[in-house]
């Protein structure tokens, strides 16, 4: 079954948003639940359909919901139609459609998905907590202060005017949630604990918060206390603070989430790498290979070049169970590794195999990813014939940048049989290590392959 595009989810919802415009002023009913019930709705259609934590959808719901309310009321007095609902369905339409936009792309922006099995169903209770405050919110808001005697005849968006251009309180309450949001992140709270803990703080921030505005502070001293402009302050100040929690939150949330994935995807390809390396040090092929090698040796009674071998073979594997835990060795490690297994090799390819060293100094104690040279200098083995008489020439080299590893094209006869993950696992291990790419460079002579220095 197709998915149901971005685009017809935001415009459906926001004809339905119209349609209950329309009908609750057809009856005479009130409006405000209804479009509350439905904007929630589609914040949790948008944030399933981007596969979001159930934390970041509650979030999203009550963020949602108080800047759509804010920006419905204030397009409505943006238009000036006549008769007065024509204002209504376009300040309600228009809003919708900024908001499930905006939303989306907040989504895709931050990308902050979950694939933990049953990971909403334990947390549901996040999302049911965050409908019934919006809900209580909005009850609370409509019945009893915006329609009680704090709020007659008083321009509401002015009033929210006046408490954000306090600049100083706002940002004392801004830093004030950044604090609480940071330094309670990391710890593991239960659903009744954090519910009750942000509630409170939430409410507390909003409270000092009016009584600084109403009191003046810190520009002026206002005494005695208007109670009407005590309240609208509350109210204001409420939902000033509830917007800056639920945007610190979301971005925290996000880029903590991504800080998480980027680690977690760290470890998969440093894992992979492993393995491939490992895999590649075990290979059935490397060791027949190896240990006839030995035993010709060992035949033609060359008991001293038959102990070096040893050695040499011995010095691959100590290597490599000496760095199986290190995401970086030096340079001049890797060089010293890559030497005793190039000796291997030309024992197995007595001529036509040359390894053309040309490394600065300087640049042996920069680091590089264990096996790099290995896994390149096995590959160009692996790729290319090696005979006397079309001898193959490697050339590995350093600029300061970057580790160059150039060698002729020699096909084989026959193509070899490869996996095709060497070059893919190395690349990723640099790009999370360093951001940087491996450069591959191909022509029908040459082969060249660039690995940053870190």
């Amino acid at each position: 079954m197709k998915r149901i595009g971005t685009g017809w989810i935001v415009h459906g919802f926001a004809a339905l948003h119209v349609a209950v415009v329309v009908v609750c002023a057809l009856l005479g009913w009130p409006d405000s639940l209804l479009l509350t019930a439905l904007t929630m709705f589609m914040t949790v259609v948008i944030c399933l359909r981007r596969n979001l934590t159930v934390e970041f959808t509650a979030v999203c719901v009550v963020l949602v919901n108080i800047i759509g309310y804010l920006l419905g009321h204030v397009g409505a007095e943006l238009f000036n139609f006549s008769p007065e609902i024509v204002n209504n369905i376009l300040a309600t339409f228009l809003t919708t459609e900024l908001i499930g936009w905006a939303l989306d792309l907040f989504a895709r922006t931050w990308n902050v998905p979950t694939s933990v099995p049953g990971f909403w169903k334990e947390n549901l209770g996040w999302l049911v907590f965050a409908v019934i405050a919006v809900f209580a919110l909005r009850l609370f808001i409509e019945l009893f202060i915006f329609r009680g005697a704090p709020f007659k005849g008083v321009d509401i968006f002015g009033a929210f005017r006046s408490f954000l251009g306090n600049s100083l309180v706002v940002l004392a309450m801004f830093i004030g949630t950044l604090f609480f949001i940071r330094t309670g992140h990391d710890k593991h709270y239960s659903l009744d604990v954090a519910t009750i803990g942000t509630t409170l703080f939430i409410g507390l921030i909003a409270i000092l918060g009016a009584l600084l505005h109403s009191f003046g502070l810190p520009f002026h001293w206002t005494f005695p206390l208007d109670p009407a402009a005590l309240s609208r302050n509350i109210v204001v100040s409420l939902l000033v603070e509830m917007t800056f929690f639920g945007l610190t939150y979301m971005v925290e949330y996000a880029v903590n989430i991504r800080r998480e994935l980027g680690t977690q995807r760290e470890r998969r390809h440093l894992a992979e790498y492993r393995y491939m390396a490992l895999k590649n040090q075990v290979n059935p092929h490397f060791l027949f290979n190896s240990l006839n090698i030995l035993d010709a040796i060992v035949q033609d009674g060359e008991k001293e070049e038959a102990s070096l071998y040893i050695h040499k073979l011995a010095g691959i594997y100590r290597y490599m169970l000496q760095h199986d835990n290190q995401k970086l060795v030096t340079l001049g490690e890797e060089v010293t590794f890559v030497t005793m297994y190039s000796d291997l090799l030309r024992v197995r390819f007595p001529e036509g195999f040359n390894v053309y060293p040309m490394i600065l100094d300087k640049d042996l104690s920069r680091k590089v990813v264990p096996c790099t040279l290995q896994l390149l200098l096995e590959n160009v083995t692996k790729h290319n014939a090696i005979s006397a008489d079309k001898p193959l020439r490697i050339g590995v080299s350093t600029d300061g940048e970057y580790l160059t590893m150039e060698n002729d094209r020699i096909p084989r006869a026959s193509a070899p049989v490869s996996t095709g993950l060497g070059l893919p696992y190395l690349r990723k291990q640099y790009m999370d290590l360093s951001g940087k790419e491996i450069l591959v460079e191909q022509t029908e002579d040459t082969f060249r392959v660039r690995i940053p220095l870190l």
